[in-house]
């Protein structure tokens, strides 16, 4: 019986936003996987942990359990390697499965106010992020913002969140949500239509605006302590 223990190197310092940085090579890490490659397991964890955190805490504030859900899926993927098919984008994958496993918890939870749909719960307002910009005129911009975002329906901020923070494709997004990419098209351009509607008459440059607010989401997901997920290897 063999452990893999996923603990160390998972910090992200608040000078380096938790973003995803260039997409493993997806093929090769996900076939010696599929073979029963515990090291490439590990690889694959360790590159996509900060991203998984970071996306499941926009459904659930609770640090704990989705952390929880993320060892979850992990531990699900080792128990079926060697039925898992093949794979373009791990990341993708991932992203849709942590998405399936969240919502799937909190509609089984008695504590959870009953959803009408998949997407009641996605949030993605700041808090002590916001300490660490230091431009008055840029802070009220941000604020200004992060109040418009709040007004937007919960499928359109995630739609957002998915194409300006974790650069993702619009082909991409819908497989993540499980939705058409037309309709990806619409909520994206909804959201921004109904952004600019709220910030431009005041002078405020969205896009640029937009940016600077995705950065500090990835700077309020520190990964902390780290974790540790346990699987027995055959």
């Amino acid at each position: 019986m063999e452990a893999i223990n996923l603990t160390n190197n998972l910090k992200q310092s608040h000078s380096e936003p938790a973003a995803p940085g260039p997409a493993a090579p997806a093929a090769p890490l996900w076939d010696m996987l599929r073979a029963g490659s515990g090291e490439a397991f590990e690889q694959i964890f360790r590159h996509y942990y900060p991203s998984l955190l970071n996306y499941g805490l926009r459904f659930n504030k609770d640090n704990e359990e989705v952390k929880d859900c993320i060892q979850i899926l992990f531990m699900n993927i080792w128990e079926r390697k060697s039925f898992l098919g093949n794979s373009d984008s791990i990341r993708n994958y991932l992203l849709a499965s942590l998405r399936r496993l969240i919502l799937k918890r909190a509609k089984s939870n008695p504590m959870t106010v009953a959803l009408e749909d998949d997407d009641s719960l996605f949030h993605v307002e700041l808090s002590v992020e916001m300490k660490m910009i230091r431009d008055q005129t840029l802070k009220e911009n941000v604020i200004f913002l992060q109040n418009a975002i709040q007004n937007l329906p919960a499928r359109q901020k995630e739609a957002l969140y998915l194409r300006f923070y974790n650069d993702q494709s619009f082909g991409e997004i819908a497989l993540i949500m499980n939705i058409s990419t037309r309709a990806v098209y619409k909520l994206i351009y909804k959201a921004l239509d109904a952004l600019n509607e709220e910030l431009a008459p005041q002078g405020r440059d969205v896009p640029f605006v937009l940016s600077v607010y995705m950065t500090l989401l990835g700077a309020g997901s520190v990964v902390g302590e780290g974790v540790e997920v346990i699987k027995e290897f055959m």
